[in-house]
């Protein structure tokens, strides 16, 4: 028979080891172990993707090599590539399966500390039950990203290039207090985060950011995409 005292101080530490997490600690121990654990692999795919590149660049396919080197950025940030360059195609799959065995036991340690957080006595806060909706939402998408869980924050007062093309894009787009951004002079919207480094303007429009947090792409509401790319952190 298990004595009730030590019942009562496997209870006490139980609890305050689950106090003791928070969102922001499970957040940065996934992103830590995550990307060590994918480390080698992108390594391996960044040095197996060069000379398919490469190869389309001497059979003067500019816009096959330009596909590919966008979709490998995405791929190495754990996004996904729902139809991959040809060249890449079985290259992708292969390292799409070791990718998510490489992170299956850190996404399972992740989202079982996230349970118990959610289990804590009395039921965690409406704040912290936001907070870790977030966490959850990177750790099962395989995201491995730098952007702190107050995106908000990281927003404010950042600049960005707006066009149809990452490069030539003569617009711009600022970053306000209060969840808002502006178009040059001409237009003011409201966002919402939706996703890990996803956020849905008040028309719709979905703004997907990339995992280094230095280009975007817009999905217009009206149909069409929009690019851009980082050119004040706002911190200056």
């Amino acid at each position: 028979m298990k004595h009730p005292l030590l019942i009562l101080l496997l209870v006490t530490l139980t609890s305050t080891c689950a106090l003791a997490d928070s969102p922001e600690a499970i957040l940065k121990d996934y992103r830590k172990q995550a990307a060590q654990a994918v480390e080698r692999l992108n390594q391996s795919l960044e040095k197996a993707a060069t000379p398919i590149i490469t190869k389309l660049v001497k059979d003067g396919d500019t816009a096959g090599a330009e596909l590919l080197t966008s979709q490998l950025k995405a791929k190495l940030a754990g996004e996904s590539v729902p139809s991959p360059q040809a060249s890449a195609t079985q290259l992708f799959s292969l390292y799409d399966d070791a990718r998510a065995k490489a992170l299956a036991p850190v996404q399972k340690s992740s989202i079982a500390r996230i349970d118990s957080l959610l289990k804590t006595a009395g039921g965690a806060k409406l704040e912290m039950v936001a907070e870790l909706g977030k966490v959850r939402a990177e750790v099962e998408t395989g995201m491995v990203s730098t952007v702190p869980l107050d995106f908000a924050k990281k927003l404010y007062k950042t600049k960005w290039t707006w066009g149809y093309d990452i490069n030539s894009g003569n617009s711009t787009l600022t970053f306000g207090a209060g969840k808002t951004l502006q178009i040059n002079t001409d237009a003011t919207h409201k966002w919402v985060e939706v996703g890990p480094l996803k956020i849905k303007w008040d028309d719709e429009s979905i703004m997907t950011f990339d995992a280094d947090f230095k280009t975007f792409q817009v999905d217009m509401a009206k149909g069409g995409v929009r690019r851009g790319k980082l050119i004040d952190s706002g911190r200056n």
